[in-house]
Parts: structure tokens; C-alpha cells; sequence
């Protein structure tokens, strides 16, 4: 768990930061791990590629190919007008 979220933490929340989107970890086993993902990386022009050629990715390098990656997407909510 300590290396899924040091990966989050110090490579996947400042790149996606940097598009209006961060990303969260929700929790993780020894056959998948599930995270959450917000902003413009959920539901942007490119979300998808967003998702499985940078996300996908950098969360393999610690947990390998035979766990599961489940990323859930959050749809952002609007702030009420006064």
C-alpha cells in the first residue's frame, strides 16, 4: 500500500494536477487496487488515454501484471449559485 500511494503522491497527483484532475487511492489487495480519479482525467477529451498510458502504467511498476487496477471515475460536482 505504502508504494501505491508514493507513486500517487509523488508522480501521479502532480501530473495530473497540472490537467485539473487528481487522483485517489481507495484501497488495495494483494489482487487489485482501486483508485479514484477526478477532474478532466474522468471524463476529458482524453481520459482514456489519460487512464490506461499514464495511470495504468506507473501503478504496474509496483504492483505487477497479475493485479487488477480499477479506476473509478468522479463526476465533479457544481458549486450552487446564490
Amino acid at each position: 500500500r505504502e508504494a501505491v500511494q508514493q507513486v500517487i503522491n509523488d508522480v501521479l497527483n502532480p501530473l495530473l494536477q497540472n490537467d485539473a484532475s487528481s487522483i485517489e487511492l481507495l484501497g488495495v489487495t494483494e489482487a487489485e487496487v482501486v483508485v479514484r480519479v477526478t477532474g478532466r482525467a474522468a471524463f476529458g477529451v482524453g481520459a482514456e488515454f489519460v487512464r490506461t498510458g499514464v495511470i495504468e502504467p506507473a501503478l504496474r511498476k509496483v504492483v505487477g501484471d497479475a493485479c487488477a487496477i480499477h479506476i473509478k471515475k468522479t463526476i465533479p460536482t457544481a458549486k450552487r449559485r446564490a
